[in-house]
């Protein structure tokens, strides 16, 4: 095996001037990380009469930092009790008995030097349109007005076709899951449940056939990164498709870039007529022709007989799972109703990273405080009705209060509690977690962790 680094000696020997060359570029590289190993006390972040908690501090032990690793110490007294919690992260606890009396005095006189909470705006918000004309619009979140998106890499977005409107063929950077509504335009962020009718999706993965899938309100499909995607629709009511994904690969943090097969902002219109030609074994008329007469961007509206490719009923199998059909996990009489989705009844979504819920409950009723166990972001799109929301973070700081109506989306942070309760008409949404097989803890209910605690 070679020792010499890039090259073994006699490889060396046969580029005798590529040393020279690579001297003569100077050293571009960074210089070796300064690392300061240092060994640290932890400071104390509170106590009283029954003991304190103490921590590391990163600003003052970078390496937990570096390393993503977390350190305290919690000393109790005699008959202290440290009340039930539960953390942000997986532990390895150590426990001493000891007796170190000048210990505890010390390293409360040191001061807590910790930074004050995180500061999270989760206020629900709108989309905006991006884009539109006469076949439909494309609406996006926007990560600058709600920052959280940014902060969790996701992504979040709406289309919504009116009828003959066509969604030209299209890619994305980031894997999503969809989910479909019918309705009526004037009511674009209103579900309005008796609205028959579908419309059309095709799906291509890489080196396959095509999918066309009739769609139906309700509908998810789980979109890998790999997939080119259209969409049509041929009825009266308008066709809304609900975009969430994950974006830790995509161009920019928190949204979608979509790349377009066809269009005036299509791919080939970037290339010269001699590459298209050359590409499509056309010649350069055929091409300058086929590519300049391409006006549309991202939707156009088709002409009413223009001949669509009919949908086949086997080509839904794996790609589509529809929750207002599917089998409930959770029904409450009075109260409310859950499908959730995950890898046993979508086995996409394992591919795509992530797991999702749709929600529907009732009239004044709740959905009990909870949060997510395993580590997952909770993004939540309100479908339809209306209601209340509540967030509570760390130190039991309640860091969202407010009303949330249909079309509204919020999210979220990792082991947040979250609550909810309907107003008159009922409310339903649709959640993605960002975990294929999301767990849920309850701390209110039938199945709540309070119910497990011993009564003293």
């Amino acid at each position: 095996m070679d020792t010499d680094g890039f090259f073994g000696a006699d490889q060396q020997k046969q580029f005798p001037h590529l040393q020279q060359w690579l001297g003569a570029q100077g050293a571009r590289f960074p210089a070796a990380m300064e690392l300061d190993l240092t060994p640290k006390l932890p400071k104390q972040v509170y106590g009283g009469d029954g003991g304190s908690y103490f921590a590391w501090c990163p600003e003052e032990l970078p390496m937990l930092k570096e390393g993503n690793i977390g350190a305290a110490n919690l000393a109790l007294k005699q008959y202290g009790f440290a009340v039930p919690r539960y953390s942000d992260s997986p532990r390895l606890s150590m426990f001493f008995k000891k007796q170190f009396p000048h210990l505890q005095q010390w390293l409360g006189a040191q001061g807590a030097r910790f930074p004050a909470a995180m500061e999270l705006d989760l206020t629900p918000k709108l989309p905006k349109q991006v884009y539109g004309g006469d076949g439909g619009s494309y609406f996006a979140w926007c990560p600058e007005e709600l920052p959280m998106l940014k902060e969790g890499n996701i992504g979040a977005a709406n289309l919504a076709l009116k009828q003959y409107g066509f969604a030209v063929p299209r890619y994305s950077d980031s894997p999503r899951l969809s989910m479909f509504f019918k309705k009526f335009y004037k009511l674009l962020f209103t579900f309005v449940i008796h609205v028959s009718g579908f419309g059309t999706a095709g799906i291509v993965l890489p080196e396959k056939e095509e999918k066309v899938i009739a769609i139906n309100k309700g509908d998810s499909i789980a979109l890998p990164f790999e997939v080119v995607t259209w969409w049509f629709n041929s009825e009266e009511a308008d066709l809304e498709i609900l975009f969430l994904g994950e974006t830790h690969k995509a161009h920019k943090a928190g949204q979608f870039t979509d790349f377009y097969l066809t269009g005036s902002n299509g791919i080939f219109t970037g290339f010269s007529t001699e590459f298209v030609g050359r590409a499509w074994d056309l010649d350069e008329t055929t091409v300058k022709t086929l590519v300049g007469s391409q006006t549309g961007k991202g939707i156009v509206k088709l002409d009413a007989d223009f001949k669509m490719p009919q949908p086949k009923v086997e080509d839904r199998d794996g790609f589509v799972i529809n929750c207002l059909e599917a089998p409930l996990d959770v029904d409450i009489k009075d109260g409310g109703r859950v499908v959730v989705l995950n890898t046993k009844n979508l086995p996409l979504v394992g591919e795509v990273g992530f797991g999702a819920d749709l929600v529907l409950i009732d009239g004044h009723s709740m959905c009990s405080p909870g949060f997510s166990c395993d580590s997952a972001l909770q993004v939540t799109y309100i479908v339809g009705g209306s209601g209340r929301v509540q967030v509570v973070g760390a130190d039991g700081k309640r860091v969202l209060e407010t009303h949330i109506t249909a079309g509204s989306l919020f999210i979220v942070p990792r082991f947040f509690v979250v609550s909810k309760i309907a107003d008159t008409e009922g409310m339903s949404w649709f959640s993605i977690v960002t975990t294929p097989d999301p767990n849920f803890t309850h701390l209110a209910g039938r199945t709540s962790m309070w119910k497990a605690l011993s009564p003293e």
